[in-house]
């Protein structure tokens, strides 16, 4: 499967740092993830929700495609209330990835423990933005996390129309 990462250029697209210092959606400060999309245009969604003034837009971004075989790809499994729930909390969704995250650390317990835990490197979880569309947690501390195959940078830019300026 191919997932879409968009990211800063002065950053590998494979850097957690942001998300582990400041937190995202799905998880807490001290967690390190990194947030992909099923598709370009989502991944501009998720990053544009978060900028305010056209003015800061940075211009700086670009993305890339990584492969990622289906095996290595946990499911969003939860539905009805306790899938809106957790899609509609920042608290709840951050809970939900915080835990997804804590079994792939569980790792550094040795490879038994990861046969009984069965995590995945890529979580699937639903855009709060879109809900139909997906997003795809990654752990680059998982031991499968190479086998993730990244594309080369291309640049993107924002149409500045998709923020009103005042």
């Amino acid at each position: 499967m191919t997932i879409v990462r968009l990211y800063r250029s002065r950053f590998s697209p494979k850097d957690a740092t942001g998300a582990k210092l400041h937190g995202g959606r799905w998880n807490s400060p001290g967690n390190a993830v990194l947030y992909a999309s099923s598709t370009l245009a989502l991944a501009c969604l998720e990053t544009l929700v978060h900028i305010r003034d056209v003015n800061l837009m940075p211009s700086d971004y670009v993305f890339c495609e990584i492969e990622v075989p289906g095996a290595l790809i946990s499911p969003w499994d939860l539905t009805g209330e306790m899938a809106l729930a957790r899609i509609e909390s920042p608290v709840l969704s951050r809970e939900y990835g915080d835990a997804w995250l804590g079994t792939v650390e569980q790792f550094s317990l040795g490879p038994s423990h990861w046969r009984r835990t069965k995590t995945r490197p890529v979580q699937t979880v639903p855009s709060v933005i879109v809900p139909r569309e997906m997003n795809y947690l990654i752990s680059p501390a998982h031991p499968q996390f190479g086998r993730l195959v990244w594309g080369e940078p291309q640049p993107f830019r924002f149409d500045p129309r998709l923020i009103a300026t005042a």
